[in-house]
């Protein structure tokens, strides 16, 4: 980490610094250093205390970030895929109750043409799913009656393992493995999934299918999608035994060779290749139930590359980053606190520093007085400096976190919009798939529709509905448009509804089995009047393909769907929530339930311009808050939404909170330390010596003489009769004074903010008072020539302004105008009776 690294030396620079100064007050001031050394250790101590706490947290905060991206990613890689694979366990049941392959298994005469037809049953299969490479059908005898791949030569073969002896036990109704296999040629593993198939209406085997999953194209895909903005990051996916099965770069960590995985979920610092990688190991979240082979993603990031500094806030409005930035000491408690301490043992410095410069006077016998100006005005730097640099520090932190931000939110939108893609894309196949069921497709084509056929038609749909779970229900409807079978009981009111939506009219007038249809998203009586997607295919004779007999409707679970892909995707404890919604700002889904489906999302109309395929983030004020908004749209996965002719740009917006607006504090005046060499200065001028203080912003100053000594403002007590002038008493070498607001003093409409110090005034020989300031500056020796009169105001006497050429400017108090003032807010008869009881306690 560079930067910490930086931080680390500056602060170690400073410690030093402090050890020179106290060795020259040791030698220059010997006597006065016994009286200030012991604070100055002790504050020194503080900071060096602060300094662990600040690298503490800064490592803490860059790892958190770091680390956040990173399992993104990695948990996206393998939950992406588990969902993919999740859809394929419900194929396989599927397709090992096809009633035509399972008539072919049977004949036990079958001819070439027969596995003709089967094979050009299959091939309308996979040609809506191009996730398969190739569908095997074995009989009993594990031979292959018939397979799709014509390069792959096993026809006729008798293929024998243990995994096809265990699918041909049936005690699992469908077993995965990912190994070399004599099903399919070449040395590579191959992932298939394979069922028995059982004699109709019994649990007698007669055979096996075995669909071969294309694992290679589908991790090309999702690598692709995972490893765009290239941080040199390595992604893979390993077995049980850690071994790497698929690899983002196959050239730097091959498939096939182990790696050093850490325990899921924690970090590790691995050494691989002469390099250190960070580590980390992610278990699949699973998807219905469903964890497949026990895979996990792992990711290795170059420890080199780690914590590159990437911050780029160039293309936020100036505005909002200003803003933004004046909370950079609020998105982080621990490093919050860090400024508040730092800011307080500078006071506590300050104050040291203060009140060494009242008691230095020239006039004075002792020398040492004189020798140790310098040396306290050089104390009051470092602990500038120190506190400057720990506000550095945070500002640095929280302008990465805030590009981090812009970079994670699209990253996640556009994995959001991916994924429903991907979900979608299996939902317009399955309808396609489904409608080629001979069985559905015999019953339709028949005049009239009698109970038993019926009841066909509903242990079908029910058996499908109970293997694709994300479907609410599932319907079939005849040629006028009725609704003549549901998967869901529930739905059982449906059965003879006439339906006459467009899309509905669209598949009765289609007759072509690559042709899917999806219904607009609206409110539909078959989602319980609430909005979803229906995807929808035509249902042809079985003798006739050219004649449409009616269609098939699969009901999308989409409330529950979409916001399970929101959810799942984001995986981050940070503020966040999703939302899908199309380009008219009409939104989908979401996980923040203030965000109704059907409703209007009111963002900029320009981030719903954002064309497919790609992202966009902007940092902008939204109901109160800065967030960071990233936003996707959706693009296309495989065929769907690519050459099937099918268009919906959906939008995936990711929302990151930063900071309150309604919150934000009032934007501090940059003030600039004052010294003495900011004035010009000739011994032979006449001069006065000014303790200067900031009331307000406003740099003040009184007559060193007048200026007894400064204490911290924490050390008021509230008595009563105060009032907005009269602010407490405060007690002083075993007396008690009261504390005055000096501001509020002359304007009881302007009290002092931030008052964080205590002057105590002597204006008399018998009037003593405690005034509130904001910050401590200095005791300066200015000429009287620079002072200019004041005859304007009734509270400055004075007005000096710098030599720097910048506008900034001294207001000298008068003490006697302070005395008249107090006379004009006579203390309360409660605050001067408590005066005395206070001191006698």
């Amino acid at each position: 980490m560079p930067d910490v690294q930086e931080c680390n030396k500056s602060i170690s620079d400073l410690n030093d610094q402090w050890d020179n100064i106290k060795l020259l007050s040791e030698i220059n001031c010997p006597i006065q250093s016994k009286s200030v050394l012991p604070n100055m250790t002790k504050i020194q101590n503080g900071f060096c205390d602060l300094q662990h706490e600040l690298i503490d947290t800064l490592v803490f905060e860059k790892l958190k970030k770091m680390e956040q991206k990173i399992v993104s990613k990695t948990q996206v890689a393998i939950d992406i895929l588990i969902r993919n694979l999740f859809e394929r366990t419900a194929d396989i049941g599927f397709l090992a109750t096809d009633d035509d392959i399972r008539r072919f298994v049977e004949n036990d005469e079958r001819t070439d043409s027969d596995r003709n037809v089967i094979l050009s049953r299959m091939r309308e299969y996979v040609a809506k799913y191009s996730v398969y490479e190739d569908i095997i059908v074995l009989d009993r005898n594990y031979q292959v009656l018939a397979n799709l791949d014509e390069k792959n030569n096993i026809l006729g073969k008798r293929i024998k393992g243990p995994n096809l002896t265990k699918t041909m036990s049936g005690e699992q109704n469908f077993v995965e493995y990912f190994k070399n296999s004599k099903l399919q040629y070449g040395e590579k593993n191959s992932h298939i999934f394979s069922s028995r198939i059982c004699k109709e209406g019994t649990s007698e085997t007669i055979g096996l299918i075995c669909l071969c999953f294309r694992f290679e194209n589908e991790m090309k895909q999702i690598f692709e999608k995972l490893t765009n903005d290239y941080d040199g990051s390595v992604i893979t996916i390993i077995d049980d035994t850690n071994t790497v099965i698929a690899s983002s770069d196959e050239n730097h960590v091959p498939i096939g060779i182990n790696v050093e995985s850490v325990e899921s979920g924690e970090n590790g610092v691995v050494y691989y290749r002469g390099s250190d990688y960070i580590s980390k190991t992610i278990s699949t979240q699973g998807y219905q139930k469903y964890f497949g082979l026990g895979w996990k993603g792992h990711v290795m990031l170059p420890l080199r590359l780690a914590f590159r500094d990437n911050r780029n806030l160039n293309n936020i409005d100036s505005t909002v980053s200003s803003g933004l930035m004046r909370q950079a000491d609020s998105f982080s408690t621990e490093l919050n606190e860090i400024i508040n301490k730092t800011q307080t043992i500078n006071g506590s410095l300050k104050r040291i520093v203060y009140n060494g410069q009242i008691i230095a006077r020239d006039d004075s016998i002792d020398a040492e007085y004189s020798r140790l100006k310098p040396i306290l005005r050089a104390i009051g730097r470092i602990g500038t400096n120190t506190s400057n640099l720990f506000e550095s520090s945070v500002s640095s932190l929280f302008s990465t976190v805030v590009s981090t931000s812009l970079v994670d939110t699209g990253f996640l939108a556009s994995l959001c919009v991916d994924i429903m893609d991907r979900n979608l894309y299996e939902r317009a196949n399955d309808c396609r798939w489904w409608a080629l069921d001979s069985t559905i497709r015999r019953i339709l084509a028949k005049n009239e529709i009698d109970p038993t056929s019926q009841n066909k038609l509903t242990d079908i749909l029910s058996y499908i509905n109970d293997l694709y779970t994300v479907y609410s229900n599932i319907f079939v409807f005849d040629l006028t448009g009725t609704i003549v079978a549901v998967s869901n009981p529930n739905h059982s009111e449906d059965i003879g509804k006439t339906l006459t939506t467009p899309f509905i009219s669209e598949i009765l007038m289609n007759s072509q089995p690559e042709k899917y249809f999806v219904s607009p998203f609206e409110k539909s009586d078959l989602y319980d009047n609430r909005h979803t997607y229906i995807y929808g295919a035509s249902i042809t004779d079985f003798n006739n393909s050219s004649r449409t007999v009616g269609g098939i409707g699969i009901v999308f679970d989409s409330e529950d769907q979409f916001k399970t892909i929101l959810q799942e995707s984001l995986n981050t404890d940070n503020d966040t929530f999703a939302v899908f919604a199309d380009r008219n700002k009409k939104i989908i889904s979401s996980t923040n339930d203030a965000y109704e489906v059907g409703e209007m999302l009111n963002l900029p109309d320009e981030l719903f311009t954002v064309s497919n395929g790609n992202t966009r983030s902007e940092i902008l004020v939204y109901e109160n808050c800065y967030y960071s908004i990233g936003c996707a749209c959706s693009a296309s996965y495989r065929e769907y939404k690519n050459s099937d002719g099918y268009k919906n740009d959906v939008i995936a917006f990711v929302f990151e909170k930063m900071a309150n607006y309604s919150e934000m504090p009032p934007e501090k005046a940059v003030y600039k330390e004052i010294e003495q060499s900011d004035f010009a200065f000739s011994m032979s001028a006449e001069s006065k010596k000014l303790a200067t203080f900031v009331i307000n912003g406003q740099v003040y100053g009184l007559e060193q003489s007048y200026v007894v000594e400064a204490l911290e403002a924490s050390k008021a007590i509230s008595v009563p009769g105060t009032n907005s002038v009269i602010r407490g008493a405060v007690e002083f070498n075993e007396s008690y004074y009261a504390v005055v607001d000096a501001l509020a003093l002359f304007d009881k409409n302007e009290p002092s903010l931030n008052a964080t110090h205590l002057l105590m005034l002597k204006l008399s020989d018998t009037e003593m008072i405690a005034i509130q300031v904001e910050k401590l500056v200095s005791v300066l020796e200015i000429s009287l020539k620079d002072i200019q009169p004041v005859s304007v105001s009734s509270a400055i006497t004075g007005i000096i302004c710098l030599t720097d050429g910048s506008d900034r400017t001294i207001l000298e108090m008068d003490p006697q105008i302070i005395l008249a003032k107090l006379a004009e807010n006579q203390v309360d008869e409660d605050l001067a009776a408590a005066l005395p009881l206070l001191e006698s306690r």
